[in-house]
Protein backbone atom coordinates (compact mmCIF):
# COMPACT_ATOMS: atom_id res chain seq x y z
CA UNK A 1 0.00 0.00 0.00
CA UNK A 2 2.79 2.16 1.05
CA UNK A 3 4.43 1.99 -2.45
CA UNK A 4 0.74 2.80 -4.34
CA UNK A 5 0.69 5.75 -2.05
CA UNK A 6 4.53 6.56 -2.79
CA UNK A 7 3.47 6.33 -6.71
CA UNK A 8 0.20 8.68 -6.50
CA UNK A 9 2.21 10.99 -4.96
CA UNK A 10 5.04 10.99 -7.91
CA UNK A 11 1.56 11.09 -10.30
CA UNK A 12 0.85 14.09 -8.41
CA UNK A 13 3.83 16.04 -8.34
CA UNK A 14 4.49 15.06 -12.09
CA UNK A 15 0.92 16.30 -13.01
CA UNK A 16 2.33 19.60 -11.22
CA UNK A 17 4.94 19.80 -12.96
CA UNK A 18 3.08 19.24 -16.29
CA UNK A 19 0.33 21.90 -15.27
CA UNK A 20 3.77 24.36 -14.35
CA UNK A 21 5.06 23.69 -17.81
CA UNK A 22 1.57 24.49 -19.88
CA UNK A 23 1.21 27.66 -17.95
CA UNK A 24 5.15 28.56 -18.81
CA UNK A 25 3.89 27.51 -22.24
CA UNK A 26 0.86 29.83 -22.19
CA UNK A 27 3.26 32.55 -20.76
CA UNK A 28 5.61 31.99 -23.63
CA UNK A 29 2.55 32.19 -26.18
CA UNK A 30 1.29 34.97 -25.12
CA UNK A 31 5.02 36.92 -25.56
CA UNK A 32 5.11 35.58 -28.77
CA UNK A 33 1.97 36.89 -29.48
CA UNK A 34 2.02 40.11 -27.87
CA UNK A 35 5.77 40.39 -29.69
CA UNK A 36 4.02 39.36 -33.03
CA UNK A 37 1.32 42.26 -32.21
CA UNK A 38 4.67 44.64 -31.56
CA UNK A 39 6.22 43.73 -34.70
CA UNK A 40 2.92 44.16 -36.68
CA UNK A 41 2.55 47.77 -34.95
CA UNK A 42 5.93 48.42 -35.90
CA UNK A 43 5.47 46.95 -39.64
CA UNK A 44 2.54 49.18 -39.75
CA UNK A 45 4.28 52.39 -38.09
CA UNK A 46 6.98 52.12 -40.34
CA UNK A 47 5.22 51.52 -43.85
CA UNK A 48 3.51 54.91 -42.79
CA UNK A 49 6.69 56.53 -41.98
CA UNK A 50 7.79 55.28 -45.74
CA UNK A 51 4.85 56.84 -47.39
CA UNK A 52 5.09 59.78 -45.76
CA UNK A 53 9.58 59.84 -46.65
CA UNK A 54 8.63 59.10 -49.86
CA UNK A 55 5.45 62.15 -49.67
CA UNK A 56 8.23 64.20 -48.22
CA UNK A 57 11.00 63.26 -50.76
CA UNK A 58 8.08 64.54 -53.94
CA UNK A 59 7.42 67.32 -52.26
CA UNK A 60 11.32 68.56 -51.80
CA UNK A 61 11.97 66.96 -55.64
CA UNK A 62 8.74 69.27 -56.26
CA UNK A 63 10.68 72.30 -54.47
CA UNK A 64 13.62 71.66 -56.27
CA UNK A 65 12.27 72.08 -59.78
CA UNK A 66 10.19 74.99 -59.01
CA UNK A 67 13.02 76.46 -57.26
CA UNK A 68 15.61 75.71 -60.62
CA UNK A 69 13.06 77.12 -62.27
CA UNK A 70 12.43 80.53 -60.19
CA UNK A 71 16.22 80.89 -60.18
CA UNK A 72 16.56 80.33 -64.00
CA UNK A 73 13.32 83.44 -64.09
CA UNK A 74 15.63 85.77 -61.97
CA UNK A 75 18.62 85.12 -63.96
CA UNK A 76 16.75 85.29 -67.34
CA UNK A 77 15.16 88.37 -65.53
CA UNK A 78 17.94 90.01 -64.01
CA UNK A 79 20.02 89.70 -67.19
CA UNK A 80 17.06 91.75 -69.32
CA UNK A 81 17.22 94.41 -66.28
CA UNK A 82 20.80 94.78 -66.82
CA UNK A 83 20.86 94.91 -70.99
CA UNK A 84 18.20 97.75 -70.24
CA UNK A 85 20.14 99.24 -67.79
CA UNK A 86 23.17 99.30 -70.50
CA UNK A 87 20.88 100.94 -73.37
CA UNK A 88 19.84 103.10 -71.06
CA UNK A 89 23.38 104.55 -70.99
CA UNK A 90 24.21 104.37 -74.38
CA UNK A 91 24.28 107.91 -75.17
CA UNK A 92 26.75 108.24 -72.08
CA UNK A 93 30.57 108.66 -71.50
CA UNK A 94 32.92 108.34 -68.68
CA UNK A 95 35.63 111.21 -68.63
CA UNK A 96 37.97 109.49 -65.77
CA UNK A 97 41.19 111.74 -64.44
CA UNK A 98 39.91 115.04 -64.24
CA UNK A 99 40.67 116.56 -60.92
CA UNK A 100 38.24 117.44 -58.18
CA UNK A 101 37.56 120.90 -58.55
CA UNK A 102 39.01 121.27 -61.94
CA UNK A 103 35.74 123.71 -63.09
CA UNK A 104 35.94 125.64 -60.75
CA UNK A 105 32.95 128.10 -60.36
CA UNK A 106 31.20 127.10 -63.76
CA UNK A 107 28.93 124.54 -63.71
CA UNK A 108 30.69 121.09 -64.84
CA UNK A 109 28.41 120.84 -67.95
CA UNK A 110 29.59 124.83 -69.56
CA UNK A 111 32.91 123.36 -68.18
CA UNK A 112 32.57 120.23 -70.41
CA UNK A 113 31.39 122.08 -73.39
CA UNK A 114 34.14 124.30 -73.46
CA UNK A 115 37.02 122.13 -72.93
CA UNK A 116 35.84 118.88 -75.42
CA UNK A 117 36.43 120.59 -78.81
CA UNK A 118 40.17 121.41 -77.54
CA UNK A 119 40.16 118.28 -76.08
CA UNK A 120 39.43 116.54 -78.84
CA UNK A 121 41.43 118.72 -81.62
CA UNK A 122 37.75 120.09 -82.99
CA UNK A 123 36.80 123.35 -84.07
CA UNK A 124 34.68 125.23 -81.08
CA UNK A 125 32.68 126.92 -83.79
CA UNK A 126 31.52 123.88 -85.10
CA UNK A 127 31.23 121.16 -82.52
CA UNK A 128 29.39 118.44 -84.04
CA UNK A 129 27.63 116.84 -80.84
CA UNK A 130 25.39 118.56 -78.11
CA UNK A 131 25.69 117.64 -74.35
CA UNK A 132 22.65 117.40 -72.03
CA UNK A 133 24.06 117.06 -68.98
CA UNK A 134 27.30 116.69 -67.26
CA UNK A 135 28.05 115.88 -63.66
CA UNK A 136 30.71 114.11 -61.04
CA UNK A 137 29.28 110.21 -60.11
CA UNK A 138 27.72 109.58 -57.03
CA UNK A 139 29.88 109.48 -53.90
CA UNK A 140 32.92 110.91 -51.98
CA UNK A 141 35.97 109.84 -53.93
CA UNK A 142 38.95 108.11 -51.68
CA UNK A 143 41.98 110.12 -50.30
CA UNK A 144 44.29 110.88 -53.75
CA UNK A 145 41.21 109.84 -56.39
CA UNK A 146 39.04 111.76 -58.56
CA UNK A 147 35.58 111.06 -59.44
CA UNK A 148 34.45 110.45 -63.01
CA UNK A 149 32.51 112.90 -64.47
CA UNK A 150 29.55 111.58 -66.08
CA UNK A 151 28.33 112.88 -69.66
CA UNK A 152 25.03 112.41 -71.68
CA UNK A 153 24.99 113.82 -74.89
CA UNK A 154 21.94 114.15 -77.11
CA UNK A 155 21.76 112.04 -79.15
CA UNK A 156 24.12 108.70 -79.58
CA UNK A 157 26.11 109.35 -82.68
CA UNK A 158 27.13 112.41 -80.56
CA UNK A 159 28.54 109.97 -78.36
CA UNK A 160 30.44 107.96 -80.64
CA UNK A 161 31.70 110.80 -82.63
CA UNK A 162 33.11 112.25 -79.45
CA UNK A 163 34.41 108.43 -77.96
CA UNK A 164 36.01 107.76 -81.00
CA UNK A 165 37.92 110.78 -81.64
CA UNK A 166 39.00 110.40 -77.64
CA UNK A 167 40.38 107.06 -78.49
CA UNK A 168 42.27 108.42 -81.80
CA UNK A 169 44.67 110.35 -79.63
CA UNK A 170 46.22 111.00 -76.36
CA UNK A 171 44.70 113.55 -74.01
CA UNK A 172 45.98 115.90 -71.26
CA UNK A 173 44.69 118.77 -68.88
CA UNK A 174 46.88 120.57 -66.72
CA UNK A 175 49.56 117.93 -66.96
CA UNK A 176 47.28 114.88 -66.20
CA UNK A 177 46.13 112.19 -68.40
CA UNK A 178 42.39 112.05 -68.99
CA UNK A 179 40.31 109.51 -71.16
CA UNK A 180 36.86 109.01 -72.13
CA UNK A 181 35.17 105.59 -71.29
CA UNK A 182 31.77 103.95 -71.95
CA UNK A 183 29.53 103.81 -69.29
CA UNK A 184 28.19 100.63 -68.41
CA UNK A 185 26.22 98.82 -65.55
CA UNK A 186 27.97 97.89 -61.97
CA UNK A 187 27.12 94.24 -62.76
CA UNK A 188 28.08 94.67 -66.90
CA UNK A 189 31.63 95.98 -65.09
CA UNK A 190 32.27 93.96 -62.65
CA UNK A 191 31.94 91.10 -65.17
CA UNK A 192 34.45 92.89 -67.18
CA UNK A 193 36.99 93.67 -64.78
CA UNK A 194 37.34 89.56 -63.83
CA UNK A 195 38.49 89.84 -67.43
CA UNK A 196 41.80 92.30 -66.50
CA UNK A 197 43.82 89.60 -66.06
CA UNK A 198 43.95 87.73 -69.48
CA UNK A 199 42.91 91.16 -71.31
CA UNK A 200 46.28 92.39 -70.77
CA UNK A 201 48.08 89.18 -72.18
CA UNK A 202 45.81 89.30 -75.61
CA UNK A 203 46.24 93.52 -75.36
CA UNK A 204 50.08 92.28 -75.08
CA UNK A 205 49.95 90.21 -77.78
CA UNK A 206 47.83 92.26 -80.25
CA UNK A 207 45.11 89.86 -80.29
CA UNK A 208 42.24 91.79 -78.28
CA UNK A 209 39.70 93.52 -80.12
CA UNK A 210 36.68 94.31 -77.78
CA UNK A 211 34.08 93.54 -75.73
CA UNK A 212 30.43 92.19 -76.70
CA UNK A 213 28.23 93.74 -74.35
CA UNK A 214 25.23 91.82 -73.80
CA UNK A 215 26.07 89.18 -72.68
CA UNK A 216 29.46 90.43 -71.46
CA UNK A 217 32.40 88.03 -73.99
CA UNK A 218 35.39 88.73 -74.68
CA UNK A 219 36.66 88.78 -78.35
CA UNK A 220 39.81 88.55 -80.12
CA UNK A 221 41.52 88.06 -83.25
CA UNK A 222 43.61 85.28 -83.52
CA UNK A 223 44.75 83.80 -86.97
CA UNK A 224 42.76 85.49 -88.92
CA UNK A 225 39.54 84.53 -86.94
CA UNK A 226 37.53 86.56 -84.64
CA UNK A 227 37.67 83.76 -81.12
CA UNK A 228 34.54 84.68 -78.62
CA UNK A 229 35.29 84.04 -74.39
CA UNK A 230 32.57 83.76 -72.14
CA UNK A 231 34.69 83.53 -68.70
CA UNK A 232 38.27 84.61 -67.62
CA UNK A 233 39.02 80.98 -67.42
CA UNK A 234 37.92 80.11 -71.16
CA UNK A 235 40.15 83.08 -72.50
CA UNK A 236 43.29 81.76 -69.97
CA UNK A 237 42.95 78.23 -71.24
CA UNK A 238 42.83 79.31 -75.08
CA UNK A 239 45.91 81.55 -73.92
CA UNK A 240 48.12 78.38 -72.70
CA UNK A 241 47.02 75.87 -74.84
Amino acid sequence: MSDIAGFGDKLDKLEERISDMNNAVTAVQGGFTALKQDISANATRLNEAEDRIESAEESVQSMISELTAATKRIAYLETKTEDLENRGRRKNLRLVGLAEGTEGTQSMLSYIQHKMPLWLGLDPADTPFTIERAHHTLGRPKPGQNRAVLIRFLRFQDREVVFLKAKQRTITHEGHTIFFAQDFSAETMKKRSQFNAVKKQFVEAGSFRRFQLQPCKKRIFHNGKIVTFSSPEEAENFLHK
